[in-house]
């Protein structure tokens, strides 16, 4: 009698246990968190390549001095040719540096090296000497005097439009301007009798100023089209020759307002990517 109350309060106990769970409201599924994409950022290092187009701004001729112990003394006024010049050169090289953008301002650290193509050629073609120097000789100025390097370190300044921004940049520059020109003097028959060579290249450290554009078309890929004026004080240039004619004279060009000017591509590749933005899960 006793077995089969027991068992009859155990099945009643299972039937109520059924309907209290039937009538409880089934769980809500979870919910996935939206997916929100990675956000774009400048910050990081990167390093690309560059070329375009530079312009020198020292176009003057070389005078005539009186030139002694290495003492530039009165200039030969009766000596003024004009120089014809094609000043436009390539120029190509590597750069890289750092960006760190916050909001949207981009502070940037930027170095690059540079070569500036050897043909800027420059001359004067037959200009007679004068009285003293040879009255009848004639002279010709051919050959290069401008940079075959050029440097920079630059600070950047920039304002971020997502994948865009616009920069300014400045720091100092330098480059290195070997000479290739010389000047050569001729007799009223046409023989050469004298050439008058650079005494030495230049070295030269400066200040750079400038901006762009720059755009990322990939997260770590990025084009730009940038503008740079370098300034430098590069002291005259002396001209001297060999021949024991010419010992008293030298030619001497003033080229201490140097410019160049440069306008190029670049390409980037900066290590990194988007920052991965913050997700918010709902259930």
């Amino acid at each position: 009698m006793k077995k089969t109350v027991l068992m009859s309060a155990i099945a009643f106990g299972a039937m109520v246990a059924t309907a209290s769970a039937a009538d409880m409201p089934a769980r809500a599924p979870a919910v996935a968190a939206p997916y929100v994409a990675p956000v774009f950022t400048w910050t990081g290092f990167y390093v690309g390549v560059n070329a375009g187009a530079a312009w020198h701004g020292n176009d003057h001729c070389p005078g005539l001095y009186n030139y002694s112990s290495g003492v530039i003394g009165t200039r030969f006024n009766a000596f003024v040719p004009a120089c014809n010049s094609d000043n436009t050169a390539f120029t190509g090289g590597v750069q890289a540096g750092f960006n760190w953008q916050m909001g949207s301002v981009v502070f940037g650290l930027e170095g690059d090296v540079n070569w500036v193509g050897n043909d800027n050629k420059r001359g004067f073609a037959n200009y007679v000497g004068p009285a003293g120097v040879g009255s009848a000789y004639t002279y010709n100025l051919d050959g290069n005097s401008q940079s075959n390097m050029l440097g920079g370190i630059r600070g950047r300044l920039g304002w971020s439009f997502d994948r865009a921004m616009l920069y300014i940049a400045g720091g100092a520059a330098f480059r290195n301007s070997g000479s290739d020109e010389v000047i050569y003097a001729y007799n009223s028959s046409g023989v050469q009798v004298a050439a008058f060579a650079p005494n030495s290249s230049r070295n030269n450290v400066g200040w750079s100023l400038g901006g762009g554009l720059e755009w990322a078309f990939t997260n770590n890929v990025s084009l730009k089209l940038e503008y740079l004026h370098s300034q430098f004080n590069s002291g005259d240039n002396i001209y001297l020759s060999s021949n024991s004619g010419y010992t008293g004279y030298a030619f001497v060009t003033d080229s201490r307002n140097d410019s160049i000017d440069v306008v190029r591509l670049g390409i980037n590749y900066r290590f990194g990517g988007p920052v991965a933005a913050p997700v918010l899960a709902r259930y």
